[in-house]
């Protein structure tokens, strides 16, 4: 086969799975299209980056002043898993997941947060985020593959790819990009929710005792729950993938896939469907409102 059609063929077996993720969670949304070329862009050189560091597992890097020895945390997971699961559970927490999550939100805030008008904003381009991660991850993996596997092990191989793998991406950057959302607009969160008699005893303990303002500690909050929801869904796929326990004569991680999938995609959904999180929230603060546009936003809310 010419090395243009192989690289025809795992184009067209990446950018149609592509097309069809973005259709189930945006296809009722008015996105920018430039904004989705580059937020997409942005997922694509996380991805890259990612695989540069992957690319040097095995090698030492000389940097003048001293030596450094990437490390292969999925392959260590696999090997003390048996003897020490704890211990591999901790790698699958500081492993290769924590540097995709935080790539991918490092680019998501890099490239959106002028753009952001509402939490479902900030959700979305956290979906599309993903999708370039995954894209540009699967083309790698596909091109690595082809020719090593069988026809239907490769077949089975990208259909895993294109559906689990890339939810988990979906779903890792989507919960983040959420408690992101709250975080980037923790003033008028807290504004909309104090009208509504909601008082947030923690924070406001927090923002006593620190002396800091309660929408600092907010965002804060918001932020850390997102970071360690996202780095803690990817690890615990991470770490269920390593296992090779079998529970009824089914590996214990097929379960668990299924849920990441079924169960992702319907909180995902169940997140943009929420009517509160399209409210336009980027004009609270950057400029006076009056009470009376205020508190019909929030009772715009308490109706739902």
């Amino acid at each position: 086969m010419s090395f243009e059609l192989k690289y025809l063929i795992v184009f067209i077996i990446t950018i149609v799975p592509f097309g069809i993720w973005l259709y189930l969670f945006l296809w009722r949304r008015n996105l920018n299209k430039w904004l989705v070329v580059f937020t997409f862009a942005g997922g694509m050189i996380a991805a890259k980056l990612i695989l540069i560091y992957q690319g040097y597992w095995d090698e030492t890097i000389n940097l003048i002043f001293f030596k450094v020895n990437p490390v292969n945390f999925r392959e260590n997971i696999q090997m003390i898993f048996s003897s020490k699961p704890i211990l591999a559970l901790f790698l699958s927490f500081i492993g290769v997941g924590v540097m995709e999550e935080f790539l991918k939100f490092s680019m998501l805030k890099t490239i959106g947060h002028r753009f952001f008008k509402s939490i479902d904003d900030v959700i979305e381009m956290a979906i599309i985020t993903a999708l370039g991660f995954a894209f540009f991850e699967n083309i790698v993996y596909f091109f690595n593959q082809w020719g090593q596997l069988s026809t239907s092990t490769f077949v089975v191989f990208a259909i895993f790819r294109v559906t689990i793998v890339t939810m988990v991406h979906i779903l890792c950057s989507g919960v983040l990009g959420y408690y992101f959302g709250m975080a980037f607009f923790a003033s008028p969160v807290l504004k909309i929710e104090y009208t509504k008699k909601k008082r947030h005893p923690i924070t406001n303990f927090f923002s006593r005792l620190l002396h800091l303002k309660r929408e600092r500690i907010y965002h804060d909050e918001m932020l850390l729950i997102g970071l360690v929801s996202a780095l803690g869904l990817h690890a615990i796929y991470d770490f269920v993938l390593s296992m090779n326990y079998v529970i009824f004569g089914l590996p214990v991680h097929v379960p668990v896939m299924l849920m990441y999938f079924f169960g992702g995609f319907w909180y995902l959904n169940h997140l943009l469907k929420k009517k509160e999180l399209n409210i336009d929230l980027g004009l609270i603060g950057d400029k006076p409102i009056s009470r009376k546009e205020f508190l019909e936003l929030a009772k715009e809310e308490d109706d739902i």
